[in-house]
């Protein structure tokens, strides 16, 4: 039996950021609280919840943190996480819950405990239910909610110097991995050979994360996001790997086409064309730059010259902390109507591709300007 509150013993905790940035995030929070009006706000969003206190979670239960407007957080989790939650969370207590008891329960407890008036909510969690929120209102008459949706989202956009290093990590792997599954293809053996390499180099390296990457052979390169079957590689045929490692939780991504036994001279200009335009794209990523401006580049041009038909995807996407449901964050995206601007210490995901001949790469925006975080060979692989 759970459901006690016990204080953190900050000696079991093996962080990857140290406990004054993790300060500090939270830090921000509570002055975005301060200036809502809340005395209290619940975060439940597991890439929210990692940014501020350092844990992270299978998403199995409910589980999320209660920061008061002091400061203090409480983190209600399963008893089952709770060796993983001491050594990975910077917090001022636990409440644990044993898999039969009512963790939504627990959470009314405890909002009702802490005497807020105002509760701060993430009105974008994939977590907070309708009937979660339902349950937490009922049990708290007279809590009033306040709107804290896209409020950590927003903060996490701008990287420290920590969280850098972590995605330079990631893309490392993922250049390492890309060349692993690059090598493993060849006409005559299965399709899954390359993603059995892909994915063994991944995890040899330190990859956190069991999904490393996205694959498509054959008729899937079509579509970015194919699957696995059980073809037998053929000479003439196109595959691709997205190389999607995680270290720390932070991704670095990288896409490249490869032809199988030979490539034709249509497909080698195509590819070329769209590196292209790709590297002006990447040239543009500089601070105060309008995105919509940026994506344009890519945009028009491959639309102009016949390299793409249609074009409803995202050009770029930010990159950084990614948990279950949420594969990509599109916090901030590239499209011709977007006007934000860059800033320095954004890190996104620039992929372009045409005739199932994807390329990306992890940029980083700098001071002086975009900076490659992948370093594979921008071309079409031939094997």
């Amino acid at each position: 039996m759970t459901g006690g509150i016990a204080k953190a013993d900050s000696s079991l905790a093996v962080l990857p950021f140290n406990r004054a940035e993790l300060r500090r995030r939270v830090g921000r929070v509570l002055a975005e609280m301060a200036d809502r009006g809340a005395d209290l706000l619940l975060v439940d969003q597991i890439d929210n919840l990692a940014y501020l206190t350092g844990y992270s979670h299978s998403g199995a239960r409910y589980q999320g943190a209660l920061i008061s407007a002091l400061g203090e957080v409480t983190l209600l989790i399963r008893s089952a996480d709770r060796f993983v939650a001491q050594r990975q969370a910077t917090v001022d207590a636990f409440v644990t819950y044993d898999d039969h008891e009512d963790e939504i329960a627990l959470l009314v407890g405890l909002i009702r405990d802490s005497g807020a008036k105002m509760l701060a909510i993430e009105t974008d969690s994939h977590f907070l239910t309708i009937e979660r929120y339902e349950r937490i209102q009922a049990g708290n008459p007279g809590l009033r909610f306040i709107d804290f949706g896209t409020v950590i989202w927003e903060h996490r956009l701008i990287k420290s110097t920590a969280e850098i290093e972590a995605l330079r990590r990631a893309c490392a792997i993922a250049d390492a991995a890309l060349q692993a599954g690059t090598d493993a293809i060849a006409a005559g053996r299965s399709e899954r050979e390359p993603a059995i390499a892909t994915y063994r180099k991944a995890i040899s390296l330190g990859a956190d994360n069991g999904r490393v990457a996205v694959f498509g052979y054959g008729s899937t390169v079509a579509n970015m996001h194919g699957r696995l079957g059980e073809r037998i590689m053929q000479a003439g045929e196109l595959y691709f790997i997205e190389a999607v490692p995680q270290v720390c939780g932070y991704s670095g991504r990288i896409a490249r086409p490869m032809a199988i036994g030979y490539v034709s001279d249509r497909q080698r200009a195509i590819a070329q064309r769209v590196v292209e335009i790709q590297d002006e794209f990447i040239a543009a990523m500089v601070p105060g730059a309008i995105s919509g401006e940026i994506d344009r580049v890519a945009r028009e041009t491959m639309l102009r010259e016949g390299l793409k038909k249609t074009y409803p995807q995202v050009s770029a996407y930010t990159l950084g902390f990614h948990a279950v449901p949420r594969t990509s964050d599109h916090t901030r995206i590239f499209m011709p109507n977007e006007t934000w601007t860059l800033e320095p210490n954004m890190v996104f995901h620039v992929i372009h591709y045409s005739e199932g001949m994807p390329f990306s790469e992890t940029v980083l925006v700098t001071q002086n300007g975009p900076v490659r975080l992948t370093q594979t060979a921008r071309e079409i692989a031939v094997r």
